[in-house]
């Protein structure tokens, strides 16, 4: 028991080490990225095989849905109405597309078909891990295929956007302002985290997704839930990412190594097709190219929107656009990978 506890104590050291440093060195994701590559290469130097508290693992998956649901509010449903069937066709053409090479690139790499797809799907890394926890596909192989679509789109995408549009100035997009739990709050989450217990075998990535779920009606009903405090939410990404460097061995990267290229490659493509959706997605509404682009775009939320506020486009529809797509990930697509995960395991 002790050793364990020194153990845990020295992953969350060493990565806060190296988050530190990734914040130093303006990384993107450094919260996720930092102890990913922190536990990783702790995980080859140590004989002594490590593991993650899954409790401090399944708050950290309820403090990111409860994130997640936050950003919803109700002048979000007055922004995306306009445009949402167009949206929504076109996203999911998007998310098609990109199931279809996930699906290639498993036949080719000879891995999980449900590994592949869940890889490939546009969706936060943390929610994808969940999801692939969920649905007991390669988690290490999921967050490697993730990583390297997260790192071309936060190179890439910005890149072609300040080629293509006029730069204005940068718009506050976050706001740092202190946030403290009240007593209501913290007994909602204990509440969430006994639901989210009781239904982990009914519902796929229950930890993530039904506080996002209650917390967004709550906020719709103009209900008063404090936001997860910056320090609560680090701390989450911080352990998510310890499970995450948990998850990637050296087998899997040896594994990954011969076609990591070709899902760089098929990143690319993605990127290219999201852009000329993104300008048909302009036509057929009065958004700017800029605005449909940076929304069909394969990226985080919080990227895209404060690349859309770099270049001129409209930061707060993309966000809410973004967060639409990225809810029907979460509420849909569980379901329907599920009912396709005896098909996907076929040889």
């Amino acid at each position: 028991m002790v050793r364990n506890i020194s153990y845990l104590l020295l992953m969350y050291t060493v990565s806060l080490i190296i988050t530190g440093l990734f914040l130093l060195l303006h990384f993107p994701l450094p919260w996720i990225l930092g102890p990913l590559v922190a536990v990783f290469i702790l995980n080859w130097l140590i004989s002594q095989p490590l593991a993650q508290n899954n409790t401090i693992l399944q708050i950290s998956f309820l403090l990111t849905g409860a994130q997640i649901g936050s950003t919803f509010t109700a002048s979000t449903l007055s922004k995306v109405i306009p445009y949402f069937i167009p949206f929504l066709v076109i996203t999911l053409l998007l998310i098609y597309v990109c199931m279809k090479s996930g699906e290639l690139l498993a036949k080719y790499a000879k891995i999980e078909s449900s590994t592949g797809v869940l890889g490939s799907i546009p969706g936060g890394l943390s929610v994808m891990v969940a999801m692939s926890d969920s649905m007991n596909a390669n988690t290490g192989l999921v967050a490697i295929f993730h990583t390297i679509r997260l790192m071309a789109v936060l190179f890439l995408v910005p890149l072609m956007a300040s080629f293509m549009f006029a730069q204005t100035d940068t718009q506050q997009m976050l706001s740092n302002t202190a946030i403290e739990l009240n007593v209501w709050t913290v007994l909602l989450y204990l509440l969430l985290f006994g639901f989210a217990y009781l239904l982990r075998y009914k519902i796929p990535a229950p930890y993530v997704l039904i506080p996002m779920l209650v917390i967004a009606s709550l906020k719709l009903l103009s209900i008063p839930v404090s936001d997860v405090p910056v320090s609560l939410y680090h701390i989450a990404q911080l352990s998510i990412g310890i499970h995450l460097g948990l998850s990637i061995t050296i087998t899997d990267l040896k594994k990954v190594g011969n076609f990591s290229w070709i899902f760089l490659l098929f990143t690319c493509v993605i990127i290219m097709i999201s852009t000329v959706l993104g300008y048909i997605f302009a036509k057929l509404s009065d958004l700017s190219f800029a605005t449909a682009m940076l929304s069909l775009a394969p990226g985080g939320l919080v990227e895209m929107a404060i690349t859309a506020g770099e270049v001129g486009a409209d930061p707060s529809i993309v966000g809410s656009l973004q967060l639409i797509r990225l809810l029907f990930i979460i509420i849909v697509l569980p379901f329907i990978l599920k009912k396709m995960t005896i098909s996907f395991n076929k040889p």
